[in-house]
């Protein structure tokens, strides 16, 4: 009973490559992704702060946590096009970029990444750094 709750407070590395999805899959999760968070931001549904906010934070996450194996700076990278895309897209109708909504989208994606980062630089510091070609003899 004690290692079923353990689990899933914690769960194991073979527990989570299962969630995960395969390689191939990525790129059409990507767009998929991408293309139902540019799809809600432009919803009148992501018209407030907080909603959007929370929208930018969700996808950003989710491309975390589904692809597991992406590089860490390519999601937020990817996410930034999608935020653009979503406030130039309203300026085809006449509309004008809100400063607000801007804010709040690259708020979403500064709080699902920054974890991410912070993890890192403390590896960094504690002297975790991989040798110099070990991505060179990496199989896909």
């Amino acid at each position: 009973m004690f290692t079923v709750i353990l689990e899933m407070i914690a769960p194991n590395a073979s527990t989570l490559r299962a969630v995960s999805l395969p390689r191939p899959l990525y790129v059409g999760a990507a767009t998929v992704m991408g293309a139902a968070v540019l799809a809600l931001s432009l919803s009148s549904l992501a018209d407030a702060f907080l909603v959007r906010l929370l929208l930018f934070y969700a996808g950003t996450a989710a491309a975390y946590g589904l692809m597991p194996f992406v590089r860490r700076g390519d999601v937020p990278l990817v996410a930034a096009w999608v935020v653009l895309i979503s406030e130039l897209a309203p300026c085809i109708t006449g509309q004008l970029i809100s400063p607000i909504k801007v804010t709040a989208d690259i708020l979403g994606v500064a709080m699902a990444t920054a974890p991410i980062f912070i993890a890192r630089l403390r590896q960094v510091l504690q002297g975790d750094i991989r040798p110099a070609g070990r991505r060179a003899t990496e199989r896909l």
